[in-house]
């Protein structure tokens, strides 16, 4: 038997089972995440998100997401959604 990843969305209090290597835009656009996504391509902050736990279960960031994050001076704890690949357990807290 496979574990699948787990990915919890705090606030909505939705917890999902999915394969590794799963971009996050794409689990919550199916499951209903309460995130926005503007550009995709990490450079508008629009998709901004908490990582509560599992930071060390997401891919490295980019550099479009590096640069964007450190440009708007977000947090060691958040990351860009649409830049996100889940590769272990990991809980995502949505900004209002």
């Amino acid at each position: 038997m496979i574990n699948l990843p787990k990915v919890t969305f705090k606030k909505e209090n939705i917890v999902l089972e999915v394969p590794a290597g799963t971009k996050l835009v794409d689990i919550a656009e199916k499951s209903g995440a309460n995130i926005n996504f503007s550009c995709k391509e990490g450079v508008c902050l629009t998709c901004l998100v908490n990582i509560v736990k599992g930071m060390e279960n997401l891919n490295q960031k980019t550099e479009n997401e590096k640069a964007t994050l450190e440009a708007f001076g977000a947090a060691e704890n958040q990351r860009l959604a649409c830049q996100v690949v889940i590769n272990g357990d990991v809980v995502i807290e949505t900004l209002d």
